[in-house]
């Protein structure tokens, strides 16, 4: 993998810093694309580290230092797309961190925190990074198992900066592909890699939030899914919407039972907010599925949690 202090720019001498004990490199994490050092980036860059330092501080490997953060948006399905609206940004928040030793996808919420998921795309296991786009800037990430993700929305000045570190990197990794040449869910509290579709981890058994749970929720309760995966904000309106359409169709109901021989005349209505109710719901789902694929922790067992701090303090 690549060396801690390769060099990124030609223009500037190798920097190494400590901030909250994560190893980074200044001349790289506070420059722009052409290596020039840049104020503002180095505010941004600060403040948007603070809120990853508990990221960083569990996933992060020895010897692995952080080059880079960027503020983008995962990718979206056309259908996310045209039914998210103005949560799009909330759908889709991501930060991008360049390490001399992966590219890592965390998921965030509206302020930068964390979400307690991440990715990971070792330099070995990528054949591509492309950016694109002229006012907003996409970047590709394309590994070599042949898989595409473009994330959305990174500023055009980060854009490039990335281009310009995979361009230093991806040479230097050459040849040291991992065994899965292409993206992995790590978990959150060990690291180990998560298997598709299975939500616990069988290293440490930490257990995620599942689409069955959700999806019933997404059913039985307004807004359920939403509440599920730990998006309140988000999940107000469609409470309201569905809990409107819900009062409603009962009121059909009841009025039906009170007088049967008005109930041809409120079949067309009963379907009409059937079909309401059924394309929320479907929308709920259709997000919040995302949510749940991006393996979100259930409530942590309290005294297993006790138990690893303490066996942590006496190993350490």
């Amino acid at each position: 993998m690549p060396a801690a202090d390769l060099h990124i720019h030609d223009n500037q001498v190798v920097r190494p810093a400590k901030i909250d004990d994560i190893s980074v490199r200044n001349d790289c994490l506070f420059t722009n694309d052409k290596g020039e050092d840049k104020r503002q980036i180095q505010k941004r860059s600060e403040k948007a580290l603070q809120k990853l330092v508990p990221a960083l501080q569990r996933v992060l490997l020895p010897t692995e230092t952080v080059l880079y953060l960027a503020p983008a948006r995962s990718p979206l399905t056309a259908m996310e797309q045209l039914t998210a609206a103005w949560w799009t940004g909330l759908l889709a928040a991501s930060a991008i961190v360049i390490t001399n030793k992966r590219i890592l996808f965390f998921p965030v919420k509206r302020d930068g925190g964390w979400r307690e998921s991440v990715r990971a795309l070792h330099w070995g296991d990528i054949e591509e990074v492309k950016p694109k786009g002229l006012l907003v800037r996409n970047v590709t990430f394309k590994s070599r198992s042949g898989t595409k993700f473009t994330y959305t929305n990174f500023r055009r000045a980060d854009a490039k900066k990335i281009a310009a570190i995979a361009n230093a990197l991806l040479p230097a990794a050459s040849g040291e592909s991992t065994s899965t040449h292409d993206w992995v869910q790590l978990c959150p509290d060990c690291r180990d890699t998560l298997t598709l579709g299975q939500y616990f981890c069988s290293g440490c058994g930490l257990i995620f939030k599942n689409e069955k749970s959700m999806v019933t929720r997404s059913i039985f309760l307004p807004g359920g899914g939403y509440f599920y995966t730990g998006h309140p904000l988000v999940a107000l309106l469609p409470a309201v919407v569905e809990g409107l359409l819900v009062l409603e169709i009962l009121v059909f109901l009841f009025a039906g039972l009170a007088s049967p021989k008005a109930i041809p005349n409120m079949l067309s209505g009963l379907l009409l907010l059937g079909l309401f109710w059924a394309f929320e719901t479907a929308v709920t789902i259709l997000h919040c599925r995302r949510y749940v694929r991006e393996y979100i922790p259930e409530k942590r067992d309290l005294a297993r949690s006790r138990q690893e701090d303490f066996a942590a303090k006496i190993g350490g």
